[in-house]
């Protein structure tokens, strides 16, 4: 009876630890690169720093990539938008309100940057294109990256 009781509390704690694991979304929040301008990133830069200092103690010390977004992005900057969108993973929005592929009028396209807290700088100054995001605070891919996506930073 008391080897059941260690295997049944050993596999009470290995649950407990994968319950608690945090989930990533790896489907490819990003369609296309682009680059911003200079202010674009500077400003976003000084918003994932802000962030990163008020909420390092929340994510451990295993962190190192935060998704930020930088700009807005207009429909006719993206050369050969709508084969992107067909194939990309995350652009359920966009085809569910089942607008015309001729018409983005309601397309909402965001530029991402990696930041990097171990640097306290983006990773390059190449961005990423996205139309769905993940929740605030989740982790998510884009292309290669596995970052936590904190929008523009200014919350929480």
């Amino acid at each position: 009876m008391n080897r059941i009781g260690i295997l049944v509390f050993a596999l009470l704690l290995t649950t407990l630890q994968l319950l608690q694991a945090e989930k990533i979304d790896k489907r490819n929040f990003a369609i296309d690169t682009y680059y911003p301008n200079p202010n674009e990133i500077r400003l976003a830069e000084q918003r994932a720093r802000k962030y990163w200092e008020k909420h390092a103690a929340s994510f451990g010390s295993n962190q190192v990539y935060l998704a930020v977004e930088t700009s807005k992005i207009f429909p006719g900057e993206v050369q050969s938008l709508y084969p992107k969108l067909i194939y990309s993973e995350t652009t359920g929005s966009f085809f569910a309100h089942g607008i015309d592929q001729q018409t983005y009028s309601d397309l909402q396209l965001r530029g991402i940057m990696i930041f990097d807290v171990r640097t306290s700088h983006f990773v390059s100054n190449r961005g990423f294109i996205s139309v769905d995001t993940p929740p605030r605070g989740s982790l998510a891919r884009y292309d290669t990256y596995i970052a936590r996506y904190i929008g523009t930073g200014n919350w929480g």
